[in-house]
């Protein structure tokens, strides 16, 4: 099985992003038994904060994806193992620093494709957490990734901004990465208000597919908190039965 190298792009914060990734890792790797290497390339560092102790990678000065951007090491000298079968490419509330150095690196949108180079072969799925922006970070993520999946939440400000990262999508693949493909929209927390449900038709009516609708439950942030997907927390919780469902779309690619 080739690897599959998947980003999961928004340029609004509090979509679901991180979670999505991190729910698609979790059912990948513990319910069908895959191979999987998450890249947290958010300096926000949600995803690390909940996958590993991020006090200890700080007090101990561990390698992380600041240095792989930075050009001190490579991606195969941070990773860490978290749980069976899943592994993390950790980062810090440095890598913003490490975004604004990048501007001057030469063929600086590859940075992370090079490296992944090295390491993809060990996995069945590459998951990449990307920041809530359309800057270098995002576009490095964009450039190393086979597919891209876009979570939106269900809320009018959500369309706002998917205009623009169709334009960063649409430009990556015009000039660096031709054969990146589009997933779709994997749209998160939804309720049955007529705002919710509008925005989710909207939605659906795009160019790019809807791949998933997930509702709104308390499940999958206590999920987040016991280190587990929802599906794997409670099996019958309609969130986590979401999230599998897409992890399968995913696992048929």
């Amino acid at each position: 099985m080739t690897t599959k190298i998947i980003a999961f792009a928004n340029q609004k914060g509090g979509v679901g992003k991180t979670t999505t990734a991190s729910e698609v890792a979790e059912n990948l790797s513990q319910q069908l038994d895959k191979k999987v290497l998450l890249v947290d390339l958010d300096p926000q560092a949600s995803l690390t904060s909940i996958k590993y102790d991020m006090h200890e990678m700080i007090a101990d000065r561990k390698l992380n994806m600041t240095n792989v951007m930075l050009g001190d090491c490579g991606i195969e000298d941070v990773i860490v193992n978290v749980k069976n079968n899943l592994d993390l490419a950790p980062t810090t509330l440095q890598l913003s620093d490490a975004e604004l150095n990048l501007v001057n690196t030469t063929l600086r949108e590859l940075v992370l494709s090079k490296s992944l180079k090295k390491v993809a072969d060990n996995y069945d799925y590459v998951l990449i957490d990307c920041p809530p922006s359309r800057g270098i970070l995002t576009v490095n993520a964009l450039a190393a990734s086979d597919y891209v999946i876009i979570p939106v939440q269900a809320e009018y400000q959500a369309l706002l901004g998917m205009q623009l990262l169709k334009k960063t999508i649409k430009d990556i693949q015009g000039q660096i990465k031709p054969d990146l493909k589009v997933l779709g929209y994997v749209i998160t927390m939804t309720s049955h208000t007529n705002h919710s449900n509008e925005t989710s038709e909207q939605i659906k009516n795009d160019e790019f597919a809807s791949l998933i609708e997930v509702p709104r439950m308390i499940d999958v942030a206590d999920a987040s908190i016991a280190n587990m997907s929802t599906f794997e927390y409670r099996k019958n919780n309609k969130a986590g039965i979401a999230y599998m469902e897409l992890t399968n779309k995913i696992n048929e690619l």
